[in-house]
């Protein structure tokens, strides 16, 4: 394990976005909020929410706008980081985003009597991978 570095692996369904690649560290949102990895961190799993991850790849800091998953840490060193989708600030389509955003909010709002739970909880996930959408694109 390198005092350095660690081995960043981004997934999701459709393939790796980060394949293996060495980064000093990488923050990650959490379920309590933002989780920061470095080199000889100790295991675990967790779970990631909708938000954006940050590392440095070379000189360049990347900030990548992810959905749910998981979080893995392995005493290895590596840091695997499986969510279901991912995207970054070229892919966002700002107004686009923010029409959906308020479809989904207004759904949302209407939500308020009995309700589907699954259905009630896929639109909260939705409108927070819509709302990381925005954080990442306005700085």
């Amino acid at each position: 394990m390198s005092d350095t570095s660690i081995k960043l692996d981004i997934l999701t369904p459709m393939g790796a976005i980060r394949d293996g690649i060495d980064v000093p560290g990488v923050e990650v949102p959490g379920v309590l909020g933002e989780l920061g990895v470095l080199p000889r961190h100790e295991s675990l799993l967790t779970a990631v929410v909708p938000g954006i991850v940050r590392f440095r790849e070379g000189v360049q800091a990347v900030r990548l706008a992810v959905g749910s998953g998981f979080l893995e840490v392995k005493e290895a060193g590596r840091v695997i980081v499986l969510v279901d989708r991912v995207a970054t600030v070229e892919q966002v389509d700002r107004a686009a985003v923010l029409a959906r955003l308020g479809e989904v909010k207004a759904q949302l709002e209407v939500d308020k009597g009995p309700i589907d739970a699954g259905a009630h909880r896929a639109l909260a996930d939705e409108r927070a991978w819509l709302e990381a959408q925005l954080r990442l694109v306005a700085n």
